[in-house]
């Protein structure tokens, strides 16, 4: 199939799942400069560390079923799709219970002692990231991805998310407004969310039930197959900053913490493609595994070639972008952040070109233990590396992140390769 034929297919959906990402751009590349501005670099490497662990506690909330329960939902009926949906609500609200303690070890722990002597800061900060955690892991969007109901639910998170932008830069002015805000837009989407599938799914008069105990151990069972692959994931993206709030100063924090969430926003930007092609990339196995690969690498092209894109343009641009956002005032430094997104830029080809392979080997159902592998050894390089690079700062750290990635692309390679020549072999 053509590239222009793979993006008429596409073309009624994108905009509306674009306007969400545009959306979600403003955050990093709008709304968290000028809380930099606001709070000082103090102030913002305290939320940049309530954000961040929320973020990273929030994988285990998830459970794992974006990933595995979507690939058992494309094909299944509504009263199968019902049945996961039973299993993921349970097993998540039990996943909430952990959740709450390791926030409390984290904020206790983590922090240097001269913060962590502050019981009551330390108590906020763990009330925070449990509650910004829990919040951020209830989406529903495994039914919708797999439904292919994204380009309806976008014009919802438009709308949320519009509201959210309008509300941090108009009375965002501490550390717990920003957390508020972010915990009351993520729970209005996680609510609509699970709404929207009660409303397809039960239809009859009678009024079902999510919770299930019966479904307990079969949804925990479900998401166990992806939840450590999440985690790891996790491991190279949002454990980085993590570690290094621990070993860096609160500025040095803000400052990596600023440039690595717009880098990471920008890379988001393939998302939407992803959430569309993913499911039809499940369906081209129907036609033989070099189908469906050759379908995913001509997206892999597109996503690669617009990485490095906007690589180019954001080298062009941000020195000069820089100088327009009042950043000094609040202690950020500007050649500091210039030299961090020289180095974190070089995710943006690396990841748009890589979660489209990525998602084929995740779609195939042969090469699962390969995924795994190679998201398993991204992790161990970047705790590894960030235990060792935090102490030089940011840029050890951006490198770190580097690695880590470099790491799982060439692990999957392997493991592709490998997996391939042992089926061989046997048969």
């Amino acid at each position: 199939m053509s590239p222009g034929r793979l993006l008429s297919k596409v073309h009624r959906v994108l905009p509306w799942v674009y306007g969400v990402s545009a959306l979600r751009l403003l955050t990093p590349i709008a709304v968290l400069p000028v809380m930099a501005a606001r709070l000082g670099a103090g102030e913002f490497g305290r939320l940049s560390f309530i954000v961040v662990w929320a973020a990273l506690l929030s994988i285990i909330v998830e459970g794992g079923f974006l990933a595995a329960a979507t690939r058992v939902a494309v094909s299944a009926d509504p009263a199968k799709r019902w049945t996961l949906a039973q299993q993921i609500f349970t097993a998540r609200c039990v996943l909430c219970l952990p959740v709450v303690l390791l926030a409390i070890i984290v904020a206790w722990s983590v922090r240097k002692p001269s913060v962590a002597a502050q019981g009551l800061n330390c108590w906020l900060d763990a009330s925070a990231i449990a509650a910004l955690a829990i919040v951020l892991g209830w989406p529903a969007t495994w039914y919708l991805q797999a439904t292919q109901q994204l380009n309806r639910w976008s014009r919802i998170e438009i709308a949320v998310h519009l509201a959210a932008v309008l509300l941090f830069v108009t009375i965002a002015h501490s550390v717990a407004t920003y957390v508020l805000i972010q915990g009351a837009a993520a729970a209005a989407l996680a609510i609509l969310g699970w709404r929207w599938l009660y409303r397809d799914l039960v239809r009859s008069a009678e009024r079902a039930r999510l919770w299930s105990c019966s479904q307990l151990v079969p949804g925990l069972r479900l998401g166990w197959t992806m939840m450590p692959v999440s985690i790891a994931g996790a491991a190279y993206t949002l454990a980085l900053p993590a570690i290094g709030s621990r070993q860096m100063s609160s500025a040095e924090l803000g400052h990596y913490f600023l440039v690595d969430r717009i880098v990471r926003a920008l890379t988001a930007a393939i998302d939407p493609v992803v959430s569309v092609i993913y499911p039809r990339i499940v369906h081209a196995f129907e036609n033989g595994e070099h189908e469906a690969l050759r379908y995913a690498s001509r997206w892999a092209l597109f996503g690669g070639f617009f990485g490095m894109f906007l690589l180019t343009t954001g080298l062009l641009i941000w020195p000069t972008a820089l100088r327009f956002l009042p950043l000094q005032s609040g202690g950020m430094d500007h050649d500091r952040l210039c030299a961090i997104f020289m180095v974190l830029g070089l995710l943006l080809p690396m990841l748009m070109g890589w979660k489209f392979f990525g998602y084929w080997m995740l779609g195939s159902g042969r090469y699962d233990h390969a995924y795994r592998l190679c998201i398993v050894i991204g992790a161990g390089i970047g705790l590894f590396g960030a235990a060792v690079a935090g102490t030089t700062g940011a840029l050890g750290l951006a490198w770190t992140a580097i690695a880590s990635e470099a790491g799982v692309v060439i692990t999957a390679i392997a493991g592709v390769y490998l997996t391939r020549r042992a089926t061989s072999r046997m048969s």
